[in-house]
């Protein structure tokens, strides 16, 4: 099994190959995980996953991932910004966090374990260009789902720069990161 610091020593497109091998769920704080394909997933008593506990559980959420990701861009100091994206109504609750890097002077979104976007591509000479490409894809999902009952009145999109510890409840989550 691979270590933290392993796994931050690899090259980028290395790293970001494994990023998109973790199971996509979340460690509840009693330790169980919870995977998006059980077919039974609710979130009941998520907990924040440290770096550590990413590698060692193979399992993350949107949220914990951007955090580890941000390390990884920290550790190699590649430039980075992070954005918090939620649609809040009545017939939908859908959040999703999402980093975008600088890679060899291009915008990219960062690959990660839900939406399989492959490494460096599309890029963008600006990073509003890339961060309004990736946020029509979520308006696009919240569309489809939604099948006509869309508001944009109920989505909020948000650069943050605020940090998270392990074992942040999932209250303590969006009370930090609305902000």
């Amino acid at each position: 099994m691979a270590t933290v610091y392993e796994i931050m020593a690899l090259d980028i497109e290395d790293f970001f190959q494994y990023v998109k091998c973790i199971q996509y769920g979340y460690q509840d704080r009693f330790g169980k995980l919870h995977l998006a394909s059980d077919k039974d997933f609710v979130v009941v008593d998520y907990y924040f996953s440290s770096p550590e506990e990413i590698v060692k559980n193979n399992c993350c959420w949107c949220w914990d991932l951007a955090e580890f990701i941000k390390l990884y861009c920290m550790r190699h100091d590649i430039v980075c910004n992070s954005y918090f994206m939620e649609y809040y109504s009545d017939d939908l609750h859908q959040t999703h966090t999402q980093v975008f890097l600088c890679n060899q002077g291009r915008w990219i979104a960062a690959p990660d374990n839900c939406l399989g976007l492959p490494f460096g591509t599309p890029s963008f000479d600006e990073l509003d260009s890339c961060v309004k490409w990736f946020v029509n894809l979520f308006t696009d999902y919240l569309m489809s789902v939604l099948n006509g009952k869309y508001d944009e009145s109920n989505l909020l999109i948000k650069e943050y720069t605020c940090t998270f510890s392990a074992g942040t409840s999932d209250e303590e989550y969006l009370s930090q990161i609305r902000q």
